[in-house]
């Protein structure tokens, strides 16, 4: 498994479980930036080939 996607896994997992409001926004926005990554990375390598 990949670095990317173990991220953005443990990303959900830990804000799945997060109680505290501002943290879970925290970790919602960082979860958000490294799919956003992702996915430009994924349309790269498409337009790549």
């Amino acid at each position: 498994m990949r670095a990317e996607t173990q991220d953005w896994r443990a990303l959900s997992e830990a804000a799945s479980r997060e109680q505290d409001p501002e943290k879970l926004i925290q970790l919602v926005e960082e979860l958000n930036r490294t799919l956003l990554r992702r996915e430009l990375e994924i349309k790269r390598r498409l337009f790549a080939n």
